[in-house]
């Protein structure tokens, strides 16, 4: 039988298999979902054996045999806390593996602050900085002023008001135009945050189309 067929004969099982969550939370929805789950999972341990172990170790036979020794320890110090950290169930290894686990950690952190700074916040503020004079005028305003009262929503020390029956304190009217704008502030994040769930629903929705036209467009 022809392997393209026995996948796509897999395809529309499974397919259905999952549909049926439509009529409640059922066996054959949990099996489905389970082999997800366990095909998830095996992709993953053969990138990790393929694409880490495997080359992992000839470069380390490479370095040993050219007598390269900065590309050997590149990759066998990795290996040895790797092979450390499989103590951890042990007692008598926690120290140890906590501290791999939080040069782990902040490493992560350090990676993820970077790609915060290059990725969000950098292109953010090129946004905000473009010219008036051209372009997509009313666009890039609404950009501005949108990233301007959001930044503004977490400010909380420079006006502060005694709220109840307490006095308001002096500068009242300085702090009740910061209520306002931090009122627009709010509704800003809020617009960003519909947006971005809106993003997302319409992912899921366009994946949910593509399973229909699979099964609407079978040709055996």
């Amino acid at each position: 039988m022809d392997p393209n067929l026995i996948g796509t004969i897999i395809a529309i099982i499974l397919t259905i298999m999952v549909y049926t969550y439509l009529i409640g939370e059922n066996v054959i929805f949990r099996i489905a979902e389970h082999i997800l789950v366990g095909v998830s999972v095996g992709w993953a341990i053969l990138q990790i054996y393929y694409n880490l172990l495997v080359p992992g170790w000839n470069n380390i036979n490479a370095g040993i045999s050219s007598g390269q020794l900065g590309e050997t320890l590149a990759f066998l110090i990795p290996a040895i806390l790797g092979i450390i950290m499989l103590t951890r169930p042990f007692r008598a290894s926690k120290s140890l593996t906590n501290l791999i686990m939080a040069l782990v950690i902040g490493t992560v952190a350090a990676l993820s602050l970077a790609g915060a700074l290059s990725g969000t916040l950098l292109p953010q503020i090129g946004a905000s900085m473009l010219p008036l004079n051209g372009g997509d005028v009313f666009g890039r305003v609404i950009l501005l002023i949108g990233t301007l009262v959001s930044l503004w929503y977490f400010q909380f020390t420079l006006f502060k008001t005694k709220r109840g029956d307490a006095e308001v304190t002096s500068g009242s009217a300085l702090a009740g135009l910061n209520e306002r704008v931090r009122v627009f502030g709010r509704w800003s994040i809020m617009l960003a945050f519909g947006a971005i769930f809106a993003s997302v629903f319409l992912t899921y929705f366009a994946a949910l189309l593509d399973r229909l036209l699979f099964l609407i467009n079978l040709k055996f």
